[in-house]
């Protein structure tokens, strides 16, 4: 029997390195020519991460930061790991507010896969959200979360050795205990390969701060709005109207409220640099939804389909990424979870609706083909799921399942989603329609939502979800 262990299959006493016409060399020269072309190899593949950290935001709108355009100084530290990473610059969420939205984060699946559809509903046994999967491969697995919908009773814990609910989301003005808590856990975690997931609801509203925050962005202001999700709500339902002023105060509130957090996101990475693990960590940041300010008549979030809602910010930053890289093309929550595997080197999951992206970054004017990315799972219309959005490419539609009346807008032309240009463009809203309601045929709800207490239901009524 052959002892090479570089001779070609089915050809006994042959090297693979030998050629027609020219002798084999000898065993040691082929073993260092084998070693030789290995280690050449080795050394032109990328690194890899060997960990990961993901953020999400919650709340958190794109459009107010710096590296999405914005002309104030709210992300210096977001601005700062886009600049070292790759950013994306069309990201969608799958879902106008965080159950839903969080579950694709968590599980690579739209609302309509996983089922998580409607307040209080528990990911199905059969759907395997990133912990369960890396924590099978060995990785130390860590999330601390603050949001009552990311807790014990979502199912979106499983998989986690540590799992920390934070519970100060209401009625704060300084940062939560989420980054320290997050902090403490790198610090004193020593074991590699770990996956630690930091879930804040800072940004949400109220729309409050530390002071030196709000003297830094609040501008002269004499009106009666302080912020409070409880005036929200009056606006929401109609018991207050606000003007210009009013909205720029709003944004200004807003806008402090995203500096603050990000000096904490400042100190987290600064953690991870002085831990070392900087380097061998990959860093998703990213967001389940945005925030509306009467761009299309409400405030808040959670029940249409637009871009202010609808686009998130999402950067990846870690060895093996290039630097200050912009992806123009439109994605997907659903795709977080194939990239981080596929950039960690573990087999990507079968059977999710997202795709690995990093053929976007890997091959120059690579794309991910004809895409049709989508957006449900609305709350607290008349009925839940009302709304549905379609995206292919510049064109986008919305429909109302009640009415089935649609929308079609042309976001290359009017990314604000001004104008419905179904008229002019019929087969496009057609074939849009047709996609959409070929994805609705294959819903699926998840086990019955569980029943809520008076006290969570109090708390619901304080962030605006009642």
């Amino acid at each position: 029997m052959n002892g090479d262990p570089f001779a070609r299959r089915g050809s006994p006493g042959r090297s693979a390195l030998a050629r027609p016409g020219f002798p084999a060399p000898p065993p040691a020269r082929r073993l260092l020519l084998a070693w030789t072309l290995l280690l050449l190899a080795s050394a032109c593949a990328p690194p890899r991460p060997s960990n990961l950290v993901l953020v999400s935001i919650d709340t958190l709108r794109a459009g107010l930061l710096g590296c999405y355009g914005y002309g104030r100084p709210t992300s210096p530290t977001l601005d700062a790991l886009a600049a070292r990473g790759v950013l994306f610059e069309r990201a969608m969420a799958t879902a106008p507010w965080t159950l839903p939205s969080h579950a694709s984060l968590l599980s690579g699946l739209y609302p309509s896969r996983h089922g998580v559809r409607r307040a209080g509903a528990l990911l199905p046994e059969d759907v395997r959200p990133w912990a369960e999967r890396l924590r099978e491969q060995g990785f130390a697995t860590a999330a601390v979360v603050n949001s009552r919908w990311l807790g014990d009773d979502s199912g979106l814990q499983r998989g986690f050795h540590d799992f920390l609910r934070v519970d100060d989301a209401v009625h704060r003005r300084e940062p939560s205990a989420v980054g320290g808590l997050a902090g403490g856990w790198l610090s004193e975690n020593r074991r590699e390969p770990f996956f630690l997931f930091v879930h804040f609801y800072d940004v949400h509203s109220n729309y409050w701060s530390l002071p030196r925050y709000e003297e830094e962005f609040l501008r002269p202001y004499r009106g009666p709005l302080d912020g409070s999700t409880a005036q929200l709500r009056a606006v929401r339902d109609g018991h207050l109207e606000l003007g210009p002023a009013d909205v720029r105060h709003l944004i200004d509130r807003y806008a402090a409220g995203i500096r603050q957090l990000d000096d904490v996101l400042a100190q987290l990475v600064g953690i991870l640099r002085d831990a070392g693990l900087l380097e061998s960590t990959l860093v998703i940041l990213t967001s389940d939804h945005g925030e509306e300010f009467l761009d299309h008549g409400d405030v808040m979030h959670g029940r249409t389909q637009f871009e202010e809602v609808m686009h998130v910010p999402l950067v990846l930053v870690g060895p093996g990424l290039p630097a200050g890289l912009r992806v123009r093309e439109p994605v997907s929550l659903v795709d977080v979870m194939p990239t981080a595997f596929a950039l960690l080197g573990r087999p990507v999951p079968p059977g999710l609706d997202g795709l690995d992206l990093s053929p976007l970054w890997e091959r120059p004017g690579a794309s991910l083909g004809r895409r049709f990315l989508f957006g449900e799972a609305d709350w607290r219309n008349d009925e839940a799921d009302v709304t549905r959005s379609v995206r292919s490419g510049r064109w986008k539609l919305v429909l109302d399942r009640r009415t089935g009346e649609s929308r079609l807008y042309d976001l290359a032309r009017d990314p604000r989603e001004r104008q419905d240009v179904q008229a002019d463009r019929p087969k496009v809203a057609e074939r849009l329609r047709a996609e959409l309601e070929e994805f609705m045929r294959d819903a699926r709800e998840a086990p019955a939502p569980a029943e809520l207490t008076p006290e969570e239901i109090e708390r619901l009524e304080e962030l605006g979800y009642l």
